[in-house]
């Protein structure tokens, strides 16, 4: 059910959402601010329907947590951990084709390698690391597991280690079927003073843009997504959606756009910020 015709501007934007016509940014936020929600959400279970009807299939998957440290600092992560945390990760290649195994054994088809940002260039403990295993940056060693598994354990590869240059990409190019790296936000507002981006360097709107456009480039499959309720404003969410609509129409290489909700977390600097509110994300989404 279409929303009602007393407001003719939404409705129209909700006819041509549907026959799949190009809605403007002026648009969308028309129906982002809308208050019949019912409509919105009526219309986007009408377009799914359209265009993926039919079983809802997934990918069962191992998740390796290669290296924990990172260079960045988020206001809002409990992913990072420092060296002399008790739950700081940093595997070797004995334990990750352990995991690897175990989770073949569990009818898993795929490996997410997941690493914390150039953890080497900020942490000693991560360059010695490194240099034991005869690498001296993350994504060489991120290649050599990946080819390991791959060969081992016929497990699909997927990486997501943060934003890569072309060349880390094209190291991985040949053992990942996919890579990953979350936009988040293309607003460089986040990135201030006092910002959940401030000390996180690669968070850069600028940066993620870039390693998106290589990605595409290079013909890599590639996952990203906005994380919501960070500081962002409506405009930056509509703003960020186009933009990775704009890069994918460029290369076609956007294989999942994540819509992820911040929760705030004990002990990271925004565990007072409160979560996006239930139907702001529903609009949202």
């Amino acid at each position: 059910m279409l929303a009602t015709k007393s407001d003719p501007g939404v409705y129209e934007t909700l006819v041509k959402s549907l026959e799949g016509r190009h809605i403007s940014k002026t648009e969308a936020m028309e129906l982002f601010v809308c208050q019949d929600q019912d409509a919105i959400l009526s219309t986007a279970r009408s377009i799914r329907e359209k265009t993926k009807s039919g079983p809802i299939t997934y990918s069962r998957k191992i998740f390796i947590n290669l290296i924990n440290l990172c260079r960045d600092s988020c206001s809002y992560c409990t992913y990072k951990k420092e060296p002399t945390d008790k739950s700081v990760s940093m595997m070797r290649p004995s334990e990750v084709l352990e995991l690897a195994q175990a989770g073949k054994k569990l009818r898993c088809t795929e490996a997410l390698f997941v690493t914390g940002e150039r953890p080497e260039q900020r942490y000693a403990q991560a360059r010695s690391w490194l240099h034991s295993l005869g690498h001296s940056t993350t994504v060489e060693y991120i290649r050599e597991m990946s080819e390991m598994i791959l060969q081992k354990t016929g497990l699909l590869p997927h990486t997501n280690a943060g934003s890569l240059t072309k060349k880390e990409m094209s190291l991985l190019k040949h053992t990942n079927v996919s890579l990953g790296v979350m936009l988040e936000s293309s607003s460089e507002r986040l990135a201030a003073k006092g910002m959940p981006h401030e000390m996180a360097p690669s968070k850069n709107p600028k940066v993620r843009i870039k390693t998106l456009e290589n990605a595409g480039d290079l013909m890599i499959p590639t996952t990203t997504g906005l994380l919501i309720g960070i500081g962002e404003e409506p405009q930056d969410i509509i703003d960020s959606l186009f933009l990775i609509k704009d890069i994918n129409q460029k290369y076609g290489h956007i294989q999942e756009v994540i819509m992820q909700n911040f929760a705030p977390k004990p002990g990271t600097q925004m565990s007072g910020t409160l979560p996006p509110a239930y139907d702001f994300f529903l609009t949202v989404v």
